[in-house]
């Protein structure tokens, strides 16, 4: 397994774990109103689970398991891969603090952290498709298109 699934799965975990959290302290405010700022965490949660344990779990599971390129070059630029392991947790990371941040408190700063975080993660999910690209094709030898 390589090194960069390793820690795609292993952040992708502790996203489930934190967004799984994040979720029972939404639905427990709902219930019993213990914070005002945990009313926010609802779309971050959602967020939480989806990019942060979802989709990062399949891009770990894709750059290991999709067919390699070429011996010598076997997953493309690892430089790539790690750019959106990179920007696909600096993205989230920051939309978890600004989110509920904002909810509380709108400004600029954390309106402005919110865009950052989006356009982190859109150009994450462009350099994914980037990387893996080249690997979806048919086998050697099955006559596929």
């Amino acid at each position: 397994m390589p090194t960069l699934t390793r820690w795609t799965i292993r952040a992708a975990m502790i996203y489930l774990l934190v967004g799984l959290a994040a979720g029972a302290l939404y639905w427990a405010n709902a219930q019993w109103s213990l914070s005002p700022i945990l009313s926010s965490l609802n779309p971050t949660y959602i967020h939480i689970l989806v990019v942060g344990w979802l989709t990062q779990l399949i891009f770990g599971v894709i750059y290991w398991m999709f067919p390699i390129i070429r011996k010598d070059n076997m997953r493309g630029d690892p430089r790539l891969a790690w750019a959106v392991f990179g920007l696909l947790n600096a993205g989230l990371l920051l939309r978890i603090g600004c989110e509920p941040w904002r909810s509380v408190t709108p400004n600029d700063l954390n309106g402005m952290g919110l865009v950052l975080s989006a356009l982190l993660q859109v150009v994450a999910g462009y350099l994914l498709i980037l990387v893996c690209w080249p690997r979806v094709r048919a086998r050697a030898g099955t006559g596929g298109a």
